[in-house]
């Protein structure tokens, strides 16, 4: 059935596209609404006379680019109903709308780096990376990008933002510093030693059992090495650390 327009559907439709971040340029709405374009300009006498009737600055109409924060967040929310990979390494791959919208999402306008749209669309970015199928090639890229955004990039930084990737990292290349030599990095140039506290010790302590279910001697040695060393400056052995991360 037609839809029949009136003054209060015309207004109610340009307010509902407005809200949700659609491009209200004239060109673009008729190409996509051609009735509702068509009915703006027969009950207001003109599509700009209606924009603003509505309530909208027909300027900001004009220049609006295609992308929006609200458009990026519909369509990171399309993509997790359907049950997509949203991590960075897929989403860039992709040659559609969600694969522009991580690219645009970089704007200084928008949300400067993936991770921030992600949380803007109400999701977790380290529960989207941590089930990611890491490869060396991706581990790389990954590397690659935080160093661009200027991420970040010693051992302890990427074990607690994003453990997953870190473990991968070593999976694939033996040791982190391995991996960040792959991606064209100095590693002297990277790390950084934090000024641990006793407390440090203890909640880092924690988080890592939590993440691998034991806080072996070597196993903290091998992926966590700065805080196997701030451990036992602190607590003089590991067995009287894991007896604080205990309580």
């Amino acid at each position: 059935m037609k839809k029949t327009w009136d003054k209060a559907r015309v207004l109610e439709a340009l307010r509902r596209l407005h809200r949700s971040g659609a491009d209200l340029s004239y060109n673009r709405l008729a190409s996509k609404a051609q009735s509702l374009v068509s009915a703006a300009a027969y009950h207001f006498g003109s599509y700009r006379k209606a924009v603003e009737k509505a309530g909208i600055d027909y300027a900001e109409v004009v220049r609006r680019p295609r992308w929006s924060k609200a458009r990026i967040i519909q369509l990171i929310k399309q993509a997790k109903r359907s049950g997509e990979d949203l991590n960075w390494s897929a989403v860039t791959r992709r040659r559609d709308e969600m694969g522009k919208a991580a690219f645009a999402s970089l704007q200084p306008r928008l949300f400067r780096n993936w991770d921030r749209a992600l949380v803007a669309a109400g999701l977790d970015p380290h529960q989207i990376s941590r089930y990611r199928r890491w490869d060396r090639k991706s581990i790389v890229a990954e590397l690659k990008r935080r160093l661009h955004h200027r991420k970040p990039l010693n051992s302890g930084a990427i074990q607690h933002q994003d453990p997953g990737a870190h473990a991968a990292a070593i999976r694939h290349f033996g040791t982190y510093d391995q991996a960040v030599k792959a991606a064209g990095i100095d590693p002297a140039k990277v790390r950084h030693r934090r000024r641990w506290k006793r407390d440090d010790v203890v909640r880092e302590l924690r988080t890592f059992k939590r993440q691998r279910g034991e806080l072996a001697d070597a196993l903290l040695r091998r992926h966590a090495p700065a805080l196997y060393g701030a451990a036992l400056r602190h607590f003089r052995t590991l067995a009287a650390a894991r007896k604080a991360a205990e309580k």
